[in-house]
């Protein structure tokens, strides 16, 4: 059993100003990976567990436990409770993985890769059910989410070092990536034929340059960070986020709008109600270039006099709640890649990101450029050697010139760290978004 003892202790607090609230979580996951090392199924896991929490207007105390067969002890939570509960604690495995088909994709993959001049191809597949019972004084909600997550890394030796490319996607189960199967070899030759026609690689230029994200990219991460971050209502309770202190002022053209809507997971990683209980809901973080509202979980709602809307996540019943993303988009506006990019004399197509680093109080941030690739006389051309992505977040959204209408998703299937609770599953939304300027330099 953890317990933990935030802030303060909440003895002494009026019973009126004690909140209760019971979390209980079953989750099972089944994995196979395929690395150069060989290919290995990672056994199904189950991990299942509850936890309590007292929230006063000063502090929030917890404790939890975790549960493996017969040591859930009954009379640790009210019976009405506790019968509810029942069915999520129950040892027995029950995430019907179909392994061995599991396994079979994956080989066909890899095989697909090397015939299309892969050097190697690492594959993670991973399929995830999720059960979950939130209660409080007012409310007692179930949950239900299941996913399969399906990550891709192709290898090309250029004669002067590997490089490689990075895709992933996701569907509501295993036999979704199984009906997928034609895309996904699809998209894996062409990850091949990509990295063969665009090696060897050019350095990362030193410049001020017209910037292109296309739709559906890596390169989505930049809006999380940049918005979805700022804007999360601790964040904003502490006076910590340079967004905050802009609500309702315009900081991007009208054509740009942003949101975070847990709800729009394309039937893969969307919920309905948060780890708390409360009805997942969408939030606008900008719309049409101003500031708008934070993401809120019940504690920061509180602290902001606003009501909560849906962004309470746990990372699992071993983690109190925080406000935190889930799907995090670019509203669509007009216009497809092709068009943005065709007026661009030189400049780069940005495909994929990593946060670098990020300054929630100032705006300021980097990425590194883990895929990009030339833009000439307003074509794609060479991929560009690694590189950092470098700025502020008010002149980057001063800066986006065009957004398009062509979106795509993206799934992160290493998910979202924050504080020290552990990455939670997101995705990304996004069209073709251009900036007239940013500015990139080589990586050391």
């Amino acid at each position: 059993m953890g317990v933990t003892d935030a802030t303060a202790s909440p003895r002494g607090a009026r019973p009126e100003d004690t909140r209760l609230d019971w979390f209980v979580e079953r989750r099972e996951v089944t994995e196979v990976l395929h690395q150069r090392s060989g290919l290995r199924v990672i056994p199904p896991v189950l991990d299942q567990g509850w936890s309590m929490g007292q929230t006063t207007p000063d502090s929030m105390a917890w404790q939890w436990a975790q549960v493996a067969g017969a040591r859930w002890k009954h009379g640790l939570m009210p019976e009405a409770l506790a019968y509810q509960a029942r069915p999520l604690l129950d040892a027995e495995p029950r995430l019907a993985s179909d392994t061995e088909a599991m396994v079979s994709l994956v080989r066909q993959l890899e095989a697909t890769a090397r015939a299309a001049g892969a050097q190697h191809l690492d594959v993670l597949l991973r399929e995830v059910e999720r059960r979950t019972l939130s209660a409080s004084d007012a409310h007692q909600r179930e949950d239900h989410q299941r996913h399969a997550l399906l990550e891709v890394k192709a290898f090309h030796d250029t004669g002067a070092g590997m490089a490689e490319l990075w895709r992933c996607a996701a569907w509501p189960d295993v036999t979704g990536a199984r009906t997928a199967l034609p895309s996904l070899e699809a998209l894996v030759e062409s990850m091949a034929r990509e990295l063969r026609d665009t090696t060897p690689m050019v350095p990362c230029p030193r410049d001020v340059l017209p910037i292109v994200f296309p739709p559906g990219a890596a390169s989505g991460c930049f809006f999380h960070e940049v918005c979805g971050h700022p804007l999360e209502g601790d964040v904003v309770a502490r006076g910590g986020s340079y967004l905050a202190r802009r609500l309702g002022q315009q900081v991007a053209g009208a054509h740009l709008s942003v949101s975070d809507d847990p709800t729009d997971g394309h039937g893969a990683l969307g919920f309905a109600w948060d780890d708390e209980g409360h009805a997942a809901l969408p939030v606008t973080l900008i719309r049409e270039g101003r500031v708008d509202a934070p993401l809120l979980d019940a504690r920061s709602a509180a602290a902001l006099g606003r009501a909560p809307n849906g962004h309470g996540r746990r990372v699992s019943y071993r983690h109190p709640p925080l406000p935190r993303m889930a799907h995090t988009r670019v509203d669509a506006h007009q216009g497809h890649l092709e068009a943005l990019m065709a007026d661009i004399p030189h400049g780069l197509l940005v495909q994929h990101l990593t946060p670098r680093q990020m300054d929630l109080l100032s705006g300021d941030f980097s990425f590194y450029i883990v895929e990009a690739r030339e833009i000439r006389n307003g074509r794609p051309g060479r991929r560009v050697g690694p590189g950092i992505l470098r700025g502020n977040g008010l002149e980057a959204l001063a800066a986006i010139d065009a957004v398009g209408a062509d979106t795509k998703n993206l799934f992160a299937t290493r998910g979202c760290r924050k504080l020290d609770h552990g990455p939670l599953p997101v995705s990304f939304g996004q069209p073709t978004v251009r900036f007239r300027g940013l500015t990139v330099e080589p990586s050391r």
